[in-house]
């Protein structure tokens, strides 16, 4: 039996991908992935997030605190710079945990919200922000969006760093 567990879920995915193993060649390509990927392990996991899977070119991440974890996700924006960059989004929820990964309803938001950024964006919803209001962390709303496979809609903000003023 699992258990349900409330948790940030980040989705993050190269983009462009694709393209790159066409132009790169599969080898060339698969290290560059590759190595963003590992980049995002390692990163994530000196903030306390843990990589549950790596699906091709995305990887699925868990974290106790949506604050850090959208923190860490902005700031690994900035520092990509002119590399391939990903697109995240992260959701705050209750997922159930089972032989090692994670299920449910917010893991799927979390999942349909990442579909929905663009390359070197980082998409949150409205638990993320309400759990991030003490942070370097500013969110522009975006939209009221219906995601696939969802009756209701869900509430999108494109999260950067503040301002320094």
């Amino acid at each position: 039996m699992g258990k349900d567990i409330e948790l940030a879920i980040l989705f993050a995915d190269v983009v462009g991908s694709t393209r790159l193993f066409e132009i790169m060649g599969d080898l060339r390509a698969r290290d560059m992935v590759s190595t963003c990927l590992e980049v995002m392990r390692e990163a994530t996991e000196q903030h306390n997030g843990s990589v549950i899977k790596t699906i091709g070119d995305e990887v699925m991440i868990v974290g106790s605190d949506p604050a850090a974890l959208t923190e860490w996700a902005v700031g690994f924006q900035r520092r990509q710079g002119g590399r391939t960059p990903p697109r995240i989004a992260v959701h705050y929820g209750v997922a159930l945990y089972r032989d090692g990964d994670y299920y449910g309803r917010d893991v799927n938001i979390a999942s349909r919200v990442g579909a929905r950024a663009g390359g070197a964006e980082v998409l949150v919803t409205r638990p993320v922000v309400e759990h991030s209001t003490a942070r370097g962390l500013e969110f522009d709303r975006i939209a009221d969006v219906r995601l696939k496979g969802f009756n209701e809609s869900t509430e999108i903000f494109i999260a950067r760093e503040r301002d320094a003023a």
